[in-house]
């Protein structure tokens, strides 16, 4: 085959959910597009990148050019709550809802179960933050804002395992009814979020 066709779709195939047959689907796609829509795809990338910067305290990406604390960080200054949630796509769900004004955290993946496996969780920044935010005294409650899943529940209990031990004055609570086992943050409606936030459960 194509080493350049194999090439595009080896790049397609590392997108989160995407395996090979699909990430081939895409090269052809593109093959046959007009010269024009490639140009528009690749100058979009480019600016996406060129545009976009991620906030130095919640880790989200948002609008280049406006400070390196994102509005949302900034609006939320003077909160003592830190809900933290897996990617950006929670974090846009739950912040249309206006029922949580607080601070976030993005943690970027979850923990794997497999300890040889690579996680992509922001750990060791989690816990400076929190450690820099209870020593100012400017944290009061932790939320686990993550998706019903085993990956989800496993990262929740060892994330909470560890904060506990370190932060012991803290609060920590998840999120409550509402979320059904297999629920996405990123799918679920207003409402469900809405309840699954008013309903979160304290930790013990």
């Amino acid at each position: 085959m194509n080493n350049r066709i194999d090439k595009l779709s080896e790049l397609f195939e590392s997108f989160p959910g995407i395996g090979r047959r699909q990430a081939r689907r895409f090269v052809y796609f593109l093959l046959h597009k007009d010269p024009s829509y490639v140009r528009d795809l690749v100058d979009a990338i480019t600016n996406v990148k060129a545009e976009v910067a991620q906030c130095s305290e919640c880790y989200r990406f948002y609008p280049r050019g406006e400070g390196s604390v994102c509005p949302t960080c900034r609006d939320a200054a003077g909160s003592t709550q830190l809900m933290i949630v897996e990617k950006d796509a929670d974090f846009e769900n739950l912040h249309k809802t206006h029922v949580y004004d607080g601070r976030y955290f993005i943690l970027g993946g979850f923990i794997n179960a497999n300890e040889k496996k690579r996680s992509f969780a922001r750990v060791d920044q989690l816990m400076d933050r929190v450690a820099r935010d209870t020593k100012a005294g400017t944290l009061s409650e932790v939320i686990f804002g993550l998706s019903i899943s085993p990956e989800a529940e496993h990262t929740r209990l060892r994330l909470s395992t560890m904060l506990r031990e370190r932060f012991p004055n803290l609060t920590f609570s998840t999120l409550g009814r509402g979320l059904s086992t297999g629920t996405e943050l990123e799918y679920s409606d207003t409402e469900t979020l809405k309840y699954a936030f008013e309903s979160r459960i304290q930790q013990t």
